[in-house]
């Protein structure tokens, strides 16, 4: 069975998705954001725990990414989590 969280509206923007070097952010991304094709996006992959997501969006943002994207890869209950601060890319 697969469980996913709930659709949103989607912004309709295209881009291009690379993988976060290292792949949990919780270090400085070693890749930098590259412009696509037709001037898309940049958004970058990053793998969830490690360090606060937080961190993980603050080293996408510095290394040029539009938007992180954070996946969990191991299987169970998915649990939100509460930033305490606003953290805005792009």
């Amino acid at each position: 069975m697969i469980n996913s969280a709930p659709a949103i509206k989607g912004s309709g923007e295209c881009g291009v998705l690379s993988l976060a070097e290292p792949i949990d952010a919780c270090t400085d991304l070693t890749n930098k954001a590259e412009k696509g094709l037709n001037s898309s996006s940049p958004f970058v992959l990053i793998i969830r725990g490690g360090c606060s997501f937080e961190h993980k969006v603050r080293r996408a943002q510095k290394a040029g990414f539009k938007a992180a994207i954070v996946f969990d890869n191991e299987e169970g209950v998915l649990v939100a989590s509460k930033t305490f601060s606003y953290v805005k890319i792009g």
